[in-house]
């Protein structure tokens, strides 16, 4: 049996299931693996940590202040301070706020009072925390976001000491029952894998600002890309990395302990959110967003790809076709089990590579309408 007996439609199939798997597997080996597959460094000691600023912004968010300032105000760290930009609250933040300084003194509260800017959402608050801080190097989490252990700052700034300007760290969501936190545990996971795993081959995405440091200098010489984003509805943190970081400046924290737990959103939050993330990533640099989309459009094609491979090397009852067909589709399946599986103990995941083949279906079957819906949302805002 031959596989010159296929016929051209099949021949053709079998060829892009191929060529599909192939390109997968050198984002899975070639992007994937040096993060998945590297050995983390050890914590700096103490005395070489620097003086670190974190800023939270906050509206209206006094009930997730209660339980995350006080983790947060309590770090195992020596020289920090905690900037709390009060973004026109009409709750109990500052009273909040007053009462938690009489007892952490390296609480910094700032209320914006009746400020008012063009800015969309958190830039004009998070430009008022940059500003505010003192240390020269500023961390970024939210009101809602509890860190993992009173640890997580020093593995945060332990990369800072290695001469790094900026550091990326896992953001997860606080585990709960149902299928839906399950969901958003994967969605977390394979975020986390790939911004990480471009970050180190010198292409700095998908930032997340629930858990993200750099140095306060890269926004005051950078002040003018930052407010170009101001119509930006989501994502400026991810944009405005991607614009002024190289590679050979970025660092990724991973270890369980550097781990931020936020609380979980709705699944009509998270749809919001992924069409806001495809504007954003339009602002990206051209090279940078032809790898994100490449891979997302891989993953998509792979399964129509080998669902029409397979069925019509069966219908001819080519079995050197479909054996070759099948053991592409298990090479595929095996080697981004194992990059995830691996990614997942790094970050603390547990079960959510398990259920990586059936959210991964389910995830590529909302990709076209996402795409879509996201260019109703760039003629909206953009």
């Amino acid at each position: 049996m031959s596989l010159l007996t296929l016929s051209p439609i099949a021949l053709a199939c079998l060829i892009s299931l191929g060529i599909v798997s192939f390109l997968l597997l050198v984002y899975y080996l070639w992007l994937f693996g040096p993060f998945v597959f590297r050995k983390e460094k050890s914590r700096t000691s103490n005395e070489d940590l620097p003086p670190i600023s974190i800023v939270i912004t906050a509206h209206n968010e006094a009930h997730h202040l209660v339980e995350s300032l006080p983790v947060i105000l309590t770090q195992e760290y020596p020289d920090y301070e905690v900037v709390l930009v009060n973004d026109n609250s009409q709750d109990e933040i500052e009273q909040l706020a007053l009462e938690l300084n009489n007892r952490y003194h390296h609480l910094h509260y700032v209320n914006m009072g009746s400020s008012r800017s063009t800015m969309e959402g958190r830039k004009f608050p998070f430009a008022i925390g940059i500003q505010a801080a003192a240390n020269p190097t500023v961390v970024f989490t939210n009101s809602s976001c509890i860190p993992s252990s009173p640890f997580w700052l020093q593995h945060i700034a332990s990369k800072f000491v290695r001469q790094k300007e900026v550091v990326l760290a896992h953001t997860t969501y606080q585990s709960r029952g149902g299928l839906l936190n399950k969901w958003l545990h994967y969605d977390a996971l394979v975020n986390s894998v790939r911004a990480f795993s471009y970050t180190l081959a010198k292409m700095p995405v998908l930032a997340d600002s629930h858990n993200l440091a750099f140095k306060r200098h890269l926004f005051f010489d950078n002040k003018e890309k930052f407010f170009a984003l101001s119509r930006l509805p989501f994502g400026e943190d991810n944009v405005f990395i991607n614009q002024v970081a190289t590679g050979k400046m970025c660092d990724v924290a991973v270890d369980t302990e550097a781990v931020i737990y936020q609380t979980p959103i709705s699944f009509s939050d998270w749809l919001r959110n992924k069409r806001y993330e495809l504007v954003s990533q339009s602002y990206y640099r051209a090279m940078h967003r032809f790898v994100l989309q490449c891979y997302n459009w891989l993953s998509f094609l792979f399964y129509p790809a080998a669902i029409a491979c397979i069925a019509l090397a069966a219908q001819e009852m080519n079995w050197l076709a479909l054996g070759i067909g099948v053991g592409v589709v298990l090479l595929k399946f095996g080697m981004q089990f194992l990059v995830f599986h691996k990614g997942a103990k790094k970050m603390g995941e547990k079960g959510a590579a398990v259920s990586l083949f059936f959210f991964d279906l389910f995830f590529l079957l909302l990709q076209p309408w996402i795409y879509l819906a996201s260019k109703f949302e760039k003629s909206r805002w953009i």
